[in-house]
């Protein structure tokens, strides 16, 4: 018991969420991890889930939980992603809204729900991507730990999947006005791979409508844009280069009016 005590406290950190399944893996059973809850050096938190003793565990414990521990690929995404590379524009009131992107037809574990009080978790299921994104993401730093998260580049292109359910079309142009610096070469690829007709259109306008030079070097004719029109916002403008229905308040001068 006490090299697996031993193992325990070298290799995990006080507030890390731990889960029974990984804890079986690396020497501790049920009821090994009985007797450290018994003993104050774990904590439980649901039926085989349990924190290390010493901090309470945060939303960030849970999600790297999910990252290190469970068999699915997670990961942050979208808004929360951008905002921890420095692209945010607003300053979050209350708990703050986590985008976490997961497999088509996954669902979060019964025990996260533990840490919705304090956080709002956003799902993404970004399944029109035929492309390993896993190579589209990077280490964000919080304090002294580290998360997987999308790249600017995914992000982006989460975030105007997005629209407008999960955010506003005027909330996304405001983030598009500070990503000038993506790269066109791996939006090509994105889009290239993305069989979403709305996000493409919508991704394709955002980047012209705030003129970034990325924008001209991105091939076009190989992104799938389909055809005829598609409703983003009801009852807005009908921007003619992409047709789709944008803010009004977003119309060109000059430009006839149209909506759908």
């Amino acid at each position: 018991m006490a090299n697996y005590l031993n193992w325990l406290m070298q290799n995990t950190l006080p507030g890390q969420v731990l889960l029974q399944s990984w804890l079986s893996r690396n020497g501790i059973d049920r009821t090994l991890s009985y007797r450290y809850v018994q003993n104050g050096w774990l904590k439980r938190i649901s039926q085989g889930v349990y924190c290390r003793v010493g901090r309470e565990p945060d939303w960030v414990d849970a999600v790297s939980c999910l990252q290190m521990q469970w068999e699915r690929p997670v990961r942050i995404a979208g808004l929360t992603s951008l905002a921890l590379q420095g692209y945010s524009h607003y300053i979050e009131q209350g708990k703050p809204q986590i985008w976490l992107a997961l497999p088509a037809y996954t669902k979060l574990p019964g025990w996260f729900s533990a840490f919705e009080s304090s956080a709002t978790f956003v799902r993404l299921y970004t399944s029109g991507l035929s492309v390993d994104v896993m190579s589209f993401t990077t280490e964000l730093k919080i304090g002294d730990r580290l998360l997987t998260g999308s790249i600017s580049e995914l992000a982006a292109y989460e975030i105007a999947s997005s629209v407008p359910a999960q955010i506003s079309f005027e909330h996304a142009d405001a983030l598009f006005q500070g990503l000038n610096l993506l790269s066109p070469r791996k939006l090509q690829v994105l889009l290239c791979a993305s069989s979403s007709v709305k996000t493409n259109r919508v991704m394709l306008y955002l980047a012209q409508r705030n003129g970034h030079p990325y924008f001209q070097y991105l091939d076009r004719s190989r992104i799938e844009t389909g055809a005829g029109k598609r409703q983003i916002i009801p009852g807005g403008w009908l921007e003619p280069d992409y047709q789709i229905t944008v803010p009004r308040a977003f119309k060109s001068k000059g430009v006839e009016d149209e909506s759908t």
